[in-house]
């Protein structure tokens, strides 16, 4: 890499100490678009990693010419047209409809040329529908592993933005930057115990037979609370209460649910 001191080296510094752990795990890491860059996608690559991102609106692909040879002297031809994502040949690319969220969203996917990272890559074009908007975007994703299929690439890059949930709820709900302690030990029990608590969270809420935000989930215990509060300071037994209809709804008050 030309900067050893730039945050995409530090990364690959990261990534490289940790790579004998990874391989067990997985030999495929999942970033944002800033990462679709050619010095780190060949340092991942020369570590033994494949990279699933996403390309901005504006990468340059180019399809891969497959067609007869000309016969001449020189190079053979290797690159077809360019790429116009709004327009795509569908003799190259193959389209498969797939369920997100209770919609049905298609796929396009095709090998082809990137001149920005200089390689193949297995791309997966998805038009991103946002109602109340005249122009629709459409989202260029990759992979640099060509063999992995398209509904695996748009599974696996999904599953980044899990983890960025679980962040966000662990600062906002669990307190993980709340511990002033300067001891390591302390700080690594801090942050295992307020990222567990989210999961905690979510399990609960699984096991109630809904998906739930933590904060849905807090406002569930805190309304389960306030009703055995107004149980015993009416006297009346528990069960009576629990058994009525009205006890659903007074335990979801304020309670939407979410994905």
């Amino acid at each position: 890499m030309d900067d050893p001191n730039s945050l995409l080296a530090w990364y690959l510094k990261v990534i490289a100490s940790q790579k004998d752990a990874l391989w067990k795990v997985c030999k495929t890491v999942v970033a944002d678009a800033y990462f679709s860059k050619k010095p780190f996608v060949d340092g991942l690559i020369a570590l033994g990693f494949n990279l699933i991102s996403r390309f901005r609106s504006d990468v340059r692909l180019r399809y891969l010419y497959d067609g007869p040879k000309t016969g001449k002297r020189g190079r053979p031809k290797v690159y077809g047209d360019r790429v116009d994502i709004r327009n795509l040949d569908m003799n190259a690319f193959v389209s498969e409809d797939i369920t997100s969220d209770d919609k049905v969203v298609t796929l396009y996917s095709a090998v082809v040329w990137s001149a920005g990272l200089k390689r193949k890559v297995k791309v997966v074009i998805v038009d991103c529908l946002e109602p109340g908007r005249k122009t629709q975007e459409r989202k260029v994703f990759f992979s640099t592993d060509t063999s992995m299929s398209a509904r695996d690439i748009m599974d696996i890059y999904r599953t980044r933005f899990q983890i960025e949930y679980l962040y966000r709820d662990a600062k906002q709900f669990t307190g993980l930057a709340h511990c002033q302690s300067r001891k390591r030990e302390s700080l690594d029990f801090a942050f295992n115990m307020s990222l567990s608590s989210v999961n905690v969270a979510r399990a609960f809420a699984r096991s109630c037979g809904v998906h739930l935000s933590v904060s849905n989930v807090k406002t569930l215990i805190h309304n389960a609370d306030m009703i055995q509060r107004f149980i015993r300071m009416s006297g009346k037994h528990p069960h009576r209460l629990l058994n009525t209809n009205d006890f659903k709804e007074l335990l979801y008050y304020g309670v939407s649910d979410a994905a």
